[in-house]
This record gives structure tokens, C-alpha cells and sequence, in this order.
């Protein structure tokens, strides 16, 4: 079997698992706002930015630097499995600590503290996914989604049936701690398959050293992602209270769905990039114009759906309690576009190990995404911490222009999704204009889209067969 084909099936499995997982957290989650209200939906939501936060301590990072050694030295794959389990286990109860105690420093409710150490103490729940390496490696990545992907469904039938016998907000905390512990032990199976597959515990400071050293840029630069995804519904609280971070809260939980679709498309591309990298430019230039052009595309179906008609989409998932986060759903849609250009530039820096410089455009993000937060959200509440977000994402984009390192992936990038980004854009602002009503318009303008793509040749027929052929032919 080809590495591309290979690299497909995996993108296959793992978007499958991802986005069947999605879609049914997707569903029980507008039951939970719905059933939760804009208030307790706020403290649910403040509790999970603070765990979403705090998963800097714990970052996927660890695992992709286990991956990279257990590749180098393959005889010491057992010994980097131990020591990054154990570090992510640390880790985890390191974030617990600090979540715990800044929020006592804070002044939250004494409730609050105890929900937030029910949810972080599944933070101990992410070393899962170290045991996922040598599947990762040898590109068997079935048996870790079914892993994952059994524990998220028993997870959101557990939280559909506590809505369902009407139980308390605590409920759904427990359930969630249960869930990230239920899932650490089916992934702990995964070492049943093969022995290798087992983590050595018998590991030296040379393997946890290599780990820390290995991973510390991207762990800052995990940091900063953080920063500009959570810190405006912490920065909202104190000011504006419950209600208002659960209005934007329901927003973010929207628009952070889709972004797992670019997220798994580079996890699987993310090697083909790096080994066109090395046999030519333009084989790596071919790789990652197809990558922008897909996924600017399935953004910009979201986009159109989202900010065209965010109030009644709002409405019609949400109900009547939730239409005054119109401004906020239309700017972090907007901003959600954004990201996914974001998600493709930093991949590709990442192929041609300029990480260390990406850290200047994640930090700038940062900053600036904290600045606007501290100026708009006192005066404009939940639509300035839209604002800030979408700012924040695309002064990253813009900056990849102004580096020299980053010009040419820029440039890729323009190239590849300037047509959809211009025809979304149009759409948005029509609907918008002339406030057309979100039936039959949202079709019309799906369909008027897609037959633009193909009337341009921003997407062809040819391209389709291509993309159905590496996934389902038998050669």
C-alpha cells in the first residue's frame, strides 16, 4: 500500500471518528444550552475555558516529540512512552494545582473551585494519548479512534440522559471526569496488540530530558493559542457575569466544531508535506496549495452559514435566550476562517522547522488579542471579545506577509484561497445587507457558491475523482 494511500485512509478513520464525535457532541450540546440557560450555561462555560486553558500544562506537543524519537531510536520507543506518560501525569496535577489556587486567589465562588477540581482533575486523562504513538507511527490508527471514539459516544449519551432526569449542573462535571478516566483506560489496552506497544516505566533522565527539551517551543506556543481561544470568557466574568459568558460561550462551543477539520487534515498530512519538502519545492508548494484551497473552501461554507445568518442560526439551535449573541457568533465565524489559514501557515513552518520563529506570530496574537480584549469588552461586552478574536487570527495571517521566512507560505496560501475567501465574503455581506432570512437563502447561496468554484477552476471535477479514488480505490 502507497504512503499516500496510507495517509488518506488514516485522514479517512481519524475524520470519521473525529467528526462523528462532533457532530454527536454537537447535538447534546445545544441540548445542554438549551436545557442549562444563559446563566448556568455560563458557569459550564467558565469552568471548561479555565480546563481548556490549563491544558497548556498537558500539550499534545509531547506526543508528537515521543513520536519523533520512538521514529530516531526505535529500540527506546518504550522508554520515550514512559517517561512522556509520566510527564503528562505530572504535568496534569501540576495545572490542577494552579487552576485551583488562582482561582482561590481570584475570589470565585467556593463552588466554582469545587466544579473546576472536579474538571481538572481529568487533565490526567490526556497522557492517554502517548499510548497512541506506535499506531501513529506504523499508520494503524483504527483501534485508538475506536478508543477515543467509544468513550466520547458512552460520554455524550451519559450527558444526554442526565438531561433527559433533569439532574444538576454539578452532574455533568462528574460525568466528564468520569469520561477523560474511562478513556485513559481503554487506550492503556492499546499495549495489548503488541508488546512494543507497552510503555516502559524503566525510563532515564536522557528520555524525560529529550522530551522537555524537545518540546518547550511548542509548548509556548501552545500557550499562546490558548491565550487568544479562552482568555476572553475568563476576561468576560468579572465584568459582565455569568449570563453573558454563557451567551458567548454558546457561540465559541459553535465554532469550535469545524476547527477540528483542519486540525485532523494536517495531523495526516503533516508527513507528506515534510517528504515533499525534502525531494523539491514545487512537490511541497503542490502540497500545501491543495491543502489551503480545501480547507479555506470548507471554512467558507461554515463562514457563509454562520455570519450570514448568524441571529436565526442562533434561533433555531439555541432558542429565543441566546439571540442577543448575534454579534458574537458573526465575528468569531468570521475569525474561525481565519484560524484555519492559521492552523495550514503554522504546519507549514512546523514541515520546514521555523517553529522557533512562529513563536514571534503566536506571541504578537497573544498580545494583541489580550490588549483588545482589556479595551472592548468593558464598553462592548460579548461582540468586543469576538472582535479580539477575530483580530488576533488575522494579524497572524498578515504577518506571515511581513516575515521574510513566511513570505513564500503566504503567498501559497493567498494564491490557493483568495477566490473562495472574495465569493464568501460577498455572501456574507448580502445576506447581511438585505437581512435575508436564513431559509431558502442559505441553500441558494451553498449552491451558487459551489457552482463559482467550479466555473473558476478553484475546484474541479478532476480533483473530486482524485480526492475519491485515493480514499476508496482498491490499488
Amino acid at each position: 500500500m502507497s504512503i499516500v494511500r496510507k495517509v488518506a485512509i488514516n485522514n479517512l478513520i481519524l475524520l470519521s471518528e473525529r467528526l462523528f464525535c462532533a457532530l454527536l457532541g454537537f447535538l447534546v450540546s445545544i441540548w445542554l444550552i438549551r436545557y442549562l440557560k444563559p446563566e448556568k450555561y455560563g458557569i459550564y462555560s467558565l469552568i471548561f475555558a479555565w480546563f481548556t486553558f490549563l491544558n497548556v500544562f498537558t500539550p499534545y506537543t509531547i506526543e508528537q516529540i515521543v513520536a519523533r524519537e520512538s521514529v530516531k531510536n526505535p529500540q527506546k520507543m518504550q522508554k520515550f512512552m514512559g517517561a512522556g506518560f509520566a510527564i503528562k501525569i505530572f504535568l496534569a496535577l501540576i495545572g490542577w494545582t494552579v487552576g485551583i489556587f488562582t482561582t482561590w486567589l481570584l475570589g470565585y465562588p467556593h463552588k466554582y473551585i469545587f466544579y473546576l477540581a472536579i474538571v481538572l482533575f481529568g487533565l490526567i486523562g490526556n497522557a492517554s494519548y502517548v499510548l497512541q504513538v506506535p499506531h501513529q507511527i506504523e499508520l494503524r490508527l483504527l483501534y485508538p479512534a475506536l478508543a477515543e471514539g467509544g468513550s466520547n459516544f458512552l460520554y455524550q449519551v451519559a450527558r444526554a440522559l442526565l438531561i433527559i432526569l433533569k439532574f444538576g449542573l454539578a452532574s455533568f462535571f462528574w460525568a466528564h471526569l468520569l469520561w477523560r478516566l474511562f478513556q485513559l483506560f481503554l487506550f492503556s489496552l492499546l499495549g495489548l496488540e503488541k508488546r512494543k506497544y507497552r510503555p516502559s516505566f524503566k525510563f532515564s533522565f536522557g528520555e524525560v530530558k529529550t522530551i522537555i527539551t524537545a518540546s518547550w517551543i511548542l509548548l509556548i506556543n501552545n500557550v499562546f493559542v490558548m491565550i487568544i481561544s479562552r482568555i476572553d470568557q475568563l476576561m468576560l466574568y468579572p465584568i459582565w457575569g455569568e449570563q453573558k459568558v454563557g451567551l458567548y460561550g454558546s457561540c465559541a462551543r459553535l465554532t469550535d466544531y469545524p476547527i477540528l477539520i483542519a486540525t485532523v487534515w494536517f495531523i495526516t498530512v503533516f508527513p507528506i508535506l515534510t517528504k515533499y519538502l525534502g525531494e523539491s519545492r514545487s512537490a511541497f508548494e503542490q502540497a500545501g496549495k491543495y491543502s489551503f484551497k480545501y480547507l479555506s473552501i470548507i471554512s467558507v461554507f461554515i463562514w457563509i452559514a454562520f455570519a450570514g445568518f448568524s441571529k436565526e442560526i442562533l434561533g433555531v439551535l439555541f432558542g429565543k435566550d441566546y439571540l442577543s449573541a448575534q454579534p458574537a457568533l458573526f465575528w468569531l465565524s468570521t475569525a474561525l476562517v481565519f484560524s484555519f489559514l492559521q492552523v495550514g501557515l503554522f504546519h507549514l513552518a512546523l514541515s520546514q522547522n521555523k517553529e522557533k520563529i512562529w513563536l514571534l506570530i503566536n506571541g504578537v496574537g497573544a498580545v494583541c488579542n489580550v490588549v483588545l480584549n482589556l479595551a472592548l469588552i468593558p464598553n462592548y461586552s460579548i461582540m468586543g471579545a469576538g472582535i479580539a478574536t477575530f483580530s488576533a487570527f488575522f494579524i497572524q495571517v498578515v504577518m506571515n506577509a511581513i516575515i521574510k521566512e513566511f513570505r513564500e507560505n503566504f503567498v501559497i496560501m493567498l494564491k490557493s484561497s483568495l477566490l473562495p475567501l472574495l465569493a464568501g465574503g460577498l455572501f456574507v455581506f448580502l445576506a447581511n445587507y438585505f437581512k435575508l432570512n436564513l431559509f431558502p437563502w442559505l441553500g441558494i447561496f451553498w449552491i451558487i457558491f459551489f457552482a463559482f468554484l467550479l466555473i473558476s477552476k478553484s475546484l474541479t471535477l478532476s480533483e473530486i475523482r482524485t480526492i475519491y479514488q485515493a480514499l476508496f480505490s482498491r490499488r
